[in-house]
């Protein structure tokens, strides 16, 4: 292995390094008993055929492809160790040379470990809040439930209020439709206070086909700015009107939803309630922890690949949370008019407090030697790989030394905050 440095500025470190063949080799024959294991062979057992079938069945450019992560991970690590480098986060790795039977040349780019001085964090104390339910909330949740089984019965009397009806409707400025602002047969629950202020009361008296015009003022805090604090025009047209019938609040009816009697209802759902209360406090108090020490921790020079990698990584996370909700996150960028490099302009300054909270936490586990374990790493590796089960692809990932490098920090950072939060959080 050959390793050439350039150092652009004190908190970054560029290592291009190339790999003879004869070391890369044995990589190459771990990826091939790989694709033997998960592709069927003929006359050969999983992960049994020698290297030359499987070149020939699958091509030489496949197994380097399938190699190609575990070779980059381990030469970048022993190109690391070798040059004692205190680097922080994955390295951007850029692909320079890359053509079987022939060295292999990437370049990564790596930020160096910034110095960390951190102050008294465990003198620091964070109060965690009591938790308590009122009756009013678990109310809430039986009427909730009322709700969702209600029965309801098409009816030709007017509209009332907690009837669910069905109209067209628009809505316009200076005579203009509104970007949003027209719906085609929209249901909605008069009274649940699902539209702006005023509009479900103007449904209130309307009957089926009967059409309706009416101003009404948007808040001033509505999030579509154009509108917001504006009187516009709205148009609407009740389509249908459905009477809704709740079911009754008897033993009869709790024992359909699990429970024993009404009165065991009510204790279920207080516990449900008093548990997700108790989960986000665990989650305020613990960024509150983190936060306080962070604000009394020095750093010196926060290495831009750190802060440009998380902002990266947080518009994934995002566009998974848009997809997840089922929209499009192309479309969603559209409407918003930006791209995903502004997302990570706008994401910049929370990068920031994410890269410090990690700095700080490393430099925790490195001052107190917090470690995960072989036995940690092996019970979570068999956590996620029983998850992925159905999945080779995944499976092979989660058995990657890369992967593996990524469970041990997400184990040890875990065992730091949980040895923090028995300190800090009373």
């Amino acid at each position: 292995m050959n390793i050439q440095k350039n150092q652009p500025k004190p908190s970054q470190m560029e290592l291009t390094i190339t790999i003879r063949l004869e070391e890369y080799q044995p990589f190459l024959e771990k990826a091939a008993v790989r694709l033997s294991q998960s592709n069927k062979i003929d006359g050969f057992r999983p992960g049994k055929a020698p290297f030359e079938i499987v070149r020939q069945r699958f091509g030489e450019m496949k197994i380097y492809e399938e190699a190609l992560d575990d070779i980059i991970t381990y030469f970048y690590f022993q190109a690391v160790s070798q040059e004692k480098l205190n680097t922080v986060s994955q390295p951007k790795i850029d692909l320079e040379k890359f053509a079987p039977q022939n060295p292999i040349v990437f370049k990564a780019t790596t930020a160096l470990t910034p110095e960390v001085k951190l102050g008294n964090h465990k003198g620091l104390k964070v109060k965690k809040a009591e938790i308590k339910i009122e009756d009013q909330e678990t109310d809430k949740v039986i009427q909730d439930i009322r709700k969702m089984q209600a029965k309801e019965s098409l009816t030709e009397s007017p509209a009332q209020k907690n009837d669910r009806v069905e109209i067209d409707f628009e809505v316009s400025l200076d005579k203009v439709v509104i970007d949003g602002g027209q719906g085609k047969k929209y249901p909605l629950i008069i009274g649940d206070g699902a539209m702006i202020p005023g509009f479900e009361e103007q449904l209130i008296g309307m009957k089926a086909n009967e059409e309706k015009t009416f101003q009404l003022k948007f808040p001033d805090e509505y999030q579509n700015k154009m509108v917001a604090g504006k009187l516009c025009d709205f148009k609407v047209k009740m389509l249908a009107v459905f009477k809704r019938k709740l079911p009754e609040v008897t033993d009869e009816w709790a024992k359909n939803m699990g429970a024993e009697s009404t009165e065991d209802l009510r204790t279920k759902i207080k516990k449900n309630l008093a548990d997700e209360k108790m989960f986000h406090e665990e989650q305020r108090t613990e960024l509150e922890m983190l936060n306080k020490i962070v604000e009394q921790t020095e750093f010196s020079e926060i290495p831009e690949v750190l802060i440009d990698n998380e902002a990266h990584r947080m518009v994934h996370e995002f566009e998974d949370s848009i997809e997840q909700q089922g929209l499009k996150f192309e479309e969603y960028l559209k409407n918003i008019k930006k791209e995903k490099k502004d997302l990570e302009n706008d994401f910049k300054e929370k990068a920031l407090e994410r890269v410090k909270t990690s700095l700080v936490i490393r430099e925790i586990a490195d001052k107190e030697k917090i470690e995960a374990t072989d036995e940690e790493i092996k019970k979570e590796t068999e956590r996620i790989l029983e998850q992925t089960r159905d999945n080779q692809e995944a499976q092979n990932n989660v058995r990657s030394e890369g992967y593996q490098e990524y469970l041990r920090t997400v184990v040890r950072n875990r065992k730091v905050i949980e040895i923090l939060k028995s300190q800090i959080i009373c």
